[in-house]
């Protein structure tokens, strides 16, 4: 499977970090991300791309395009594909622990989180219809830094996902891109739960918010403890 990083003109340094925290990962390919300085939001209107009423900042919707024109080439080419943020820091043994893992799912799979932000608030099916884990996924290895990760190995199970509004890094099966691309786009504020669950819905601000209102009516995973996770001293997208 190709791995691609989305990374823009715009943070040559970020691209540069990024290869160098994942050397030990091959064959990681940059997908040249949209910059916000060049983005026409009008035209992505016109596009129907964007509905007029979105409230993503132009850095979300240069970020959230990124994504959406991988999801694109993924539908179109029939080929499954991992997407990371440049960001994204892997474990030392990403490319065998995520072959075994994508071995183990139903053929049919749609989406694999690989990981996402530290202490982000996540849910899914421990026991399917019997058990759902809702909170924060603190992975033991994080309060050493995500440099650390490109160094340890990691032994993960694969659990059915519900909601996250956060990700570092992901699979995407031809399916998995044609119903993202049917439920996201064109890019929208709906009402999504507010972060922390408890403050009710807010306006989403963000693709990866859009994202978790569908993870429940798709064949979407989760690993834990991830295989990856966002580098904080680093600038996302």
């Amino acid at each position: 499977m190709f791995k691609f990083f989305i990374s823009n003109d715009t943070t040559p340094g970020q691209t540069d970090r990024f290869l160098r925290l994942n050397a030990h990962v091959p064959e990681l390919v940059r997908s040249i991300g949209v910059s916000e300085q060049t983005l026409d939001v009008q035209a992505m209107k016109q596009m129907n791309l964007i509905t007029a009423e979105c409230q993503f900042s132009p850095r979300a919707f240069a970020a959230a395009l990124s994504h959406v024109a991988l999801w694109g080439n993924v539908a179109q080419h029939k080929t499954a594909v991992h997407v990371f943020e440049n960001n994204a820091v892997l474990c030392a043994n990403f490319e065998a622990e995520s072959t075994r893992i994508l071995a183990s799912l139903p053929e049919d799979w749609d989406f694999v989180l690989w990981g996402n932000t530290p202490g982000a608030t996540i849910q899914f099916d421990v026991l399917p219809e019997l058990a759902l884990f809702s909170g924060a996924v603190q992975p033991p290895y994080s309060a050493r830094g995500a440099a650390a990760l490109s160094e340890m190995n990691v032994t993960s199970l694969a659990f059915p996902l519900m909601a996250t509004q956060s990700i570092a890094g992901y699979a995407i099966s031809p399916s998995g891109a044609e119903k993202l691309i049917k439920a996201c786009v064109p890019l929208t504020s709906t009402s999504v739960p507010a972060a922390n669950g408890q403050d009710g819905n807010v306006a989403a601000q963000t693709l990866p918010q859009l994202m978790s209102l569908h993870y429940s009516t798709m064949k979407a995973y989760v690993c834990v403890p991830p295989l990856c996770m966002t580098d904080a001293s680093a600038p996302s997208l």
